[in-house]
């Protein structure tokens, strides 16, 4: 496709080494109906055919595509400046390239004005390949993909956009009597998208109105319907989102498009899935998306009192002697406690606290739902009154945060328009064009006498966590890292310290294990040290650090059975192409990774000459990056205050601040700073790390810090670091002692 063509079109999108015929009778309809939908000339769109093959032995020259605009994988794959020159011959990894390329290639298209539409048509595979593309379109953007995998669970091709998949009913294989059928109602389907949105755009018909966001159930109906009708009395264009998980999500990522310019979230029972374990779950970024672009947030407690199952036989045996409502054969609730409403207070309140834009918390003292109500199934005052309290106890009400308590119940229209008028107030204060402000908190210089416990996290993170965040995560990884950080925040709450160790052997990690430990790391240094050499052989070029590291899995991860083993991965090696080699480091069972060996142990001028020639710091931050967007946990060492912020922009878990070699043992280094010191080091890196991430997990390491003794010493003399994280304290230096002291033991022995 020429580069200053600019004429308007629409994609077929396939894989032509195995769907040529496909793709060729899809174009062939979308160019037919594009022609006979269209009213006028200037909606006259052109139609190209766009090849996403993988297979190795594939030529542009095989695909004699002459009667249509033909961009070739080739072409597809220059968009992306990271692809490498040939398709690799793993076929997954293949495919990954070209779904990348591809999702490149469209958006730029898209920015540039010319892609109007994109319509494919696949397997599972080709699914898997085109979905991530266009689901990365904006909203109302026609994109369609006639599909093998339409029916069934779609939700990892289709996320939160509109992206429709279109069932081939057949599979895409020829074109016969069935399929003839299927490709041309969705070419129609198609058209009949593209030429209505140029139509209605040229006509001036869209977005006249401010759009708002609602949340509801069935048991909020009432009131939503009355705040919805008041609105748009108002004025405003409204948008309800069925309160179901999925529902909170596109609510929010139409928030982070920019659709949405104001948010009355007044049914936030979502949460109580997520904290208690129900099928309507949000995830761990709930209410981020709204706080982070600043639009004006009215939120309510609608549904609180409930968490949702399945039919009543799917209810966790845990579960069976609660309060349980039977809302139909598929639909089983069960009601909250105190103590769970105590926890839903929580996870509200550390997100709103976050937020320095308008927000109004609304609550009624008389139930949250139509089934809590007095004569009704889940009627508890004494768990209402739990919820509203803790959240008024919690949240930090200023100017900008208000808390509001109302004596009426959800349903009750004088709630309904307690609602509307507090949204109508901080809509006039905070203009809904506005752009969301930032807060920057200063660094604190002083040395802070607090524990581990004084910084208290939510139950789950707060941090921005969509799923765009993570864009080539596969969902089990995510979730498993979202479920070890969410265990590690628990603990934090209980004033009880994370405690990471490195292990260089079998029989270290499984003791360790063994012992509590929360974290275990795997990296070439270990394994020198436990061989009797000092931990800067890893940085030294004995042997390639990378293939020791999965070598060293072979023996480790057998024997640790529940703790999360991460990789120390050497960011800087010139000699993999580090995408492919996390995905491969994911696939052996690692949970996620740390940058070692780092170049943060090198100083001076070789130091200077790294980072001049390419081979610096940075290139650990990417790594940590690519590894953050795989969903991988990532728990990096960062030695100074510049490489905390760095790490915490690239997604950074867990910050461990990294005070040089341990000074203890045998082989331990003699040149460090002190204990004292150290307690200003790990203060000014934890700082900076919360400055961009303020519920970052940060660990002290190194230097000084040898025993549980200095440990505790650095945390009761910090503030925001939350745990210590051992290497050579955690294996080296025990062993020594032990063999030692058993050995003199056996010498001091008697026989005489």
């Amino acid at each position: 496709m020429p580069a200053d063509d600019k004429s308007r079109r629409v994609f077929c999108i396939g894989t032509a080494d195995t769907k040529l015929e496909e793709l060729r009778f899809l174009a062939d309809s979308v160019r037919s109906n594009l022609a006979a939908f269209s009213t006028s000339s200037s909606s006259k769109v052109q139609v190209t055919v766009v090849d996403v093959s993988v297979s190795r032995n594939d030529s542009d020259s095989d695909h004699n595509i002459t009667d249509f605009a033909f961009v070739s994988r080739n072409e597809v794959l220059r968009s992306n400046s990271d692809a490498p020159d040939q398709l690799p011959e793993d076929r997954g990894e293949a495919v990954d390239v070209m779904s990348k390329a591809l999702e490149i290639f469209v958006t730029k298209s898209q920015n540039d004005g010319v892609l109007v539409g994109a319509i494919g048509v696949g397997g599972s595979g080709g699914t898997a390949l085109i979905s991530p593309a266009l689901r990365s379109l904006p909203i109302g953007v026609p994109k369609l993909i006639v599909s093998t995998v339409a029916s069934g669970r779609t939700d990892h091709y289709v996320g939160t956009s509109d992206l429709v998949l279109y069932p081939s009913i057949v599979d895409v294989c020829g074109i016969n009597s069935v399929s003839r059928v299927v490709l041309n109602n969705a070419a129609a389907a198609f058209g009949g998208m593209v030429i209505g949105r140029l139509e209605r755009k040229e006509s001036g018909g869209e977005g006249e109105k401010s759009t708002v966001g609602l949340t509801m159930f069935g048991v909020t109906t009432t009131c939503v319907n009355a705040v919805k009708e008041r609105l748009e009395e108002e004025g405003y264009e409204t948008l309800v989102f069925h309160a179901t998980g999925v529902g909170g999500r596109a609510m929010e990522s139409l928030v982070k498009e920019g659709f949405i310019k104001g948010v009355l979230d007044i049914t936030t029972t979502e949460v109580a899935d997520y904290v208690v374990g129900g099928v309507m779950a949000c995830d761990p970024s709930r209410f981020d998306a709204t706080v982070e672009k600043g639009v004006p947030l009215v939120l309510s407690v609608g549904a609180l009192d409930m968490v949702n199952f399945g039919a009543k036989d799917t209810i966790p045996s845990n579960f069976q002697k609660r309060k349980i409502h039977e809302h139909n054969k598929q639909v089983s609730l069960m009601r909250t406690t105190v103590d769970e409403s105590k926890k839903f207070a929580s996870f509200i309140a550390d997100k709103l606290n976050k937020s320095s834009s308008k927000v109004v918390v609304c609550l009624p003292q008389k139930g949250v739902s139509a089934l809590d109500a007095p004569g009704m199934s889940f009627y508890d005052p004494g768990a209402t009154a739990t919820l509203i309290n803790e959240l008024k106890r919690l949240i930090k009400t200023n100017e900008d945060r208000q808390v509001k308590v109302y004596p009426h119940h959800i349903n009750d229209p004088e709630f309904a328009n307690a609602l509307v008028d507090s949204f109508l107030e901080i809509s006039m204060k905070s203009p809904l064009q506005s752009t969301p402000q930032v807060a920057s908190p200063e660094p604190s210089q002083e040395v802070h006498e607090s524990s581990v416990a004084q910084i208290n996290f939510s139950s789950c993170e707060s941090t921005p966590r969509s799923l765009s965040d993570f864009p080539d995560a596969k969902p089990e990884t995510r979730q498993r890292t979202w479920a070890i950080l969410q265990q590690l925040r628990d603990q934090i709450n209980k004033g009880i310290p994370i405690i990471g160790a490195g292990a260089g052997t079998g029989i270290s990690a499984k003791f360790e294990e063994a012992g509590g430990v929360d974290l275990i790391v795997l990296y070439n240094s270990g394994r020198f040290r436990m061989a009797g050499r000092g931990s800067l052989a890893g940085l030294l070029p004995f042997a390639d650090a990378n293939a020791v590291v999965l070598d060293m899995a072979n023996e480790v991860l057998p024997v640790v059975k529940k703790v999360p083993v991460l990789a120390g991965v050497c960011g800087t090696d010139p000699f993999r192409r580090m995408d492919f080699f996390l995905r491969q480091v994911e696939s052996i069972g690692f949970f996620g990774v740390q940058n070692f060996p780092t170049v943060g142990l090198f100083d001076g001028n070789f130091r200077q000459n790294l980072e001049e020639t390419g081979m610096g710091y940075r290139l650990e931050v990417d790594m940590i990056e690519k590894a953050h967007k795989m969903g991988l946990l990532t728990t990096p060492y960062a030695f100074n205050q510049d490489e905390a912020v760095e790490m915490a922009k690239g997604g950074a878990d867990i910050i461990v601040a990294h005070m040089g070699l341990t000074t203890a043992g045998s082989i331990g280094a003699k040149t460090a700073v002190s204990l004292e010191e150290s307690v200003v080091c790990v203060q000014t890196i934890a700082d900076a790390a919360h400055r961009i991430n303020p519920n970052a997990i940060v660990l002290c390491h190194g230097g000084p810090i040898s025993s549980p003794k200095e440990a505790e010493f650095v945390l009761k003399n910090t503030k925001g670091v939350h745990g210590f994280y051992g290497a050579s304290s955690m294996e080296r230096l025990p062993v020594e002692q032990a063999i030692t002291s058993t050995m003199q033991q056996y010498k001091s022995i008697s026989f005489h």
